[in-house]
């Protein structure tokens, strides 16, 4: 199987038009400012095709990306002045440390293990300056289970055409996503097949895997507002500081 993302970075863009990444990067710049930090640098981890990023060099950030992905950072590189690193989110290292760290868009519920999402959160906490920030977001197990489930779904963009079929296993709590893409080109149309594994975490266990890993002050939300999050919401965003 083919690593996510490697095919399907030259059409993520076209997929992703339907977000709003404004309104993200606005919610990430209020949750800033809710965790009393003065942010001038910051870490974007696993950050794609570099949207978010370079939405917030725009702002007068200073960012530095890491994504795992070398597809996915040649289309960063279009995009922003910011160095970007291919590097997997639990060995990354950098000598320097951030004000801030984001990971946007699910990136955690890649991991498959709470020994991997420790081993993250861990190599976060060393890479922010003392009080820094870490904000993520994470899909939660009623939306993999309710919202994504055993489903298949047809999506159509001016160059795409794309079939999203997803299963869910309750038992290990992971949804898997097989999706194909029909995307124009000069001769006609190509095709992408990529498979996509994430797993979703109680809010609890992520804020106890948080603590475990240096992080004193944990605030979950239902994501794009300041409400407390719940295992009803279906995706909620972590602000955590050291």
């Amino acid at each position: 199987m083919a690593e996510a993302f490697s095919r399907l970075a030259k059409v993520f863009d076209e997929l992703m038009s339907d977000v709003d990444y404004i309104e993200w990067v606005d919610y990430v710049e209020d949750l800033f400012n809710l965790a009393k930090r003065e942010v001038v640098e910051i870490l974007d981890l696993a950050c794609g095709t570099g949207t978010p990023t370079e939405l917030l060099e725009n702002k007068g950030y200073k960012l530095t990306g890491i994504d795992r992905s070398v597809e996915m950072l040649k289309i960063a590189k279009k995009k922003v002045k910011a160095p970007l690193i291919a590097a997997d989110a639990q060995s990354f290292f950098l000598r320097k440390k951030f004000d801030a760290v984001i990971s946007l868009f699910d990136s955690m519920n890649y991991l498959l293990t709470p020994e991997a999402l420790i081993k993250t959160f861990k190599n976060v906490r060393n890479h922010l300056k003392p009080g820094g920030v870490f904000i993520f977001d994470m899909n939660t197990l009623k939306a993999f289970k309710d919202y994504w489930g055993d489903d298949i779904k047809v999506k159509e963009t001016q160059q795409t055409v794309s079939i999203w079929r997803t299963t869910f296993d309750e038992s290990m709590g992971t949804s898997t996503l097989y999706i194909t893409i029909f995307y124009k080109n000069r001769e006609g149309w190509d095709r992408i097949d990529e498979t996509h594994i994430e797993r979703g975490y109680r809010i609890e266990s992520v804020e106890k895997y948080l603590h475990e890993s240096g992080f004193k002050w944990i605030q979950p939300f239902h994501h794009l507002t300041l409400r407390q999050a719940t295992e009803n919401s279906l995706r909620f965003t972590v602000v955590a500081r050291c």
